[in-house]
C-alpha cells in the first residue's frame, strides 16, 4: 500500500546482492580463462593429440624457380619462341659478331671454279648455266644449298619452286612461261642463274644481290641495302659464307 492507501500494482524488486571481495577476485580470475576456452583455434593450427596442446601445422615453403623470377620482371620475360627459332636467332647473333666480308661483283666474277663443286649434285647442269649466264659455279651451288638443299621438288609457302626456289613470276621474267617446268632441274637452274645475273648487273655487292634474291629488289632499294629482316640477313650470311669457303678452295 502506498502513501495514499492504495495497493501497488508492481512487485517489490529484490535488494541488490552485495558480493564479498574474495568472490569478486575469484570471478575476475576465472572469467578470462572461461572466455579463452570458448574461442575457436585460429586457422593453420591443429590439435596434435587428444588432450594435448594446440600445435601449429607445418607449412611447406614454396620453391621459387628462375622462371618465376624472370616472369616477375617484365623487362626480361620468358622467351615464348620455339627452340628452333631461338637457335636461329643465336646463329644470327654469332654472324653479326663475326661478319663475312661482302665481295664486289668484280670479285665474284673473278672467282674460279673449285674442285669441291665437282662432287656436288647437278654440277654438270650448274656448269652449263654458268657458261650461259656468266655466273660462277660456286655462287650457283651456294644458292641451291641455301634455297632447297638440292631438292628439285621443293616448294615454299610463296610457291617458289625447285632447286633454286624460283617463283612463277620470276620464271616468266627470265622466259619460263610454264611454271610446272620449274621443277625440272635443268630449267630451274638456268632460270635461277639468269635471275642472279640480272641482279648482279643492277647491284654493287654480293650482299645486295643475295638480299634481292631472297627479299626482292624492291626491299633492297627501300632500305638502301640489306633489309632488316632476320630471315634475309641469315640467308645472305649463309650463302656468302658458303661461296667464300667454296671459291677459296
Amino acid at each position: 500500500m502506498n502513501a495514499n492507501g492504495h495497493t501497488s500494482r508492481c512487485r517489490d524488486l529484490p535488494e541488490p546482492v552485495s558480493l564479498s571481495r574474495p568472490v569478486r577476485l575469484t570471478a575476475a580470475l576465472l572469467l578470462p580463462a572461461l572466455l579463452a576456452a570458448c574461442v575457436t583455434a585460429p586457422e593453420g593450427m591443429r590439435q596434435a593429440d587428444a588432450g594435448n596442446e594446440i600445435a601449429p601445422s607445418p607449412v611447406k615453403p614454396k620453391r621459387v624457380l628462375a622462371r618465376d623470377i624472370l616472369s616477375e620482371w617484365g623487362t626480361f620475360g620468358i622467351d615464348p619462341r620455339p627452340r628452333a627459332a631461338r637457335r636461329a636467332m643465336a646463329r644470327l647473333r654469332d654472324d653479326l659478331v663475326q661478319p663475312v666480308a661482302s665481295p664486289t661483283i668484280r670479285e665474284i666474277m673473278a672467282s674460279a671454279a673449285c674442285r669441291e663443286c665437282e662432287q656436288k649434285p647437278f654440277h654438270g647442269l650448274v656448269l652449263q648455266a654458268s657458261a650461259t649466264h656468266g655466273v660462277p659455279p660456286a655462287l650457283i651451288h651456294a644458292v641451291i644449298q641455301a634455297e632447297s638443299g638440292y631438292n628439285p621438288a621443293a616448294t615454299s609457302s610463296r610457291q617458289a619452286r625447285g632447286l633454286m626456289q624460283v617463283t612463277p613470276g620470276t620464271g616468266r621474267m627470265v622466259g619460263v612461261e610454264n611454271s610446272a617446268a620449274l621443277y625440272d632441274p635443268r630449267t630451274n637452274i638456268h632460270a635461277g642463274t639468269a635471275y642472279l645475273r640480272m641482279l648482279m648487273e643492277n647491284h654493287d655487292t654480293m650482299d645486295e644481290v643475295l638480299a634481292a634474291y631472297n627479299a626482292g629488289p624492291g626491299n633492297v632499294r627501300r632500305y638502301n641495302g640489306v633489309p632488316p629482316f632476320t630471315e634475309t640477313r641469315r640467308y645472305v650470311h649463309e650463302v656468302k659464307r658458303s661461296f667464300v669457303r667454296t671459291a677459296a678452295e
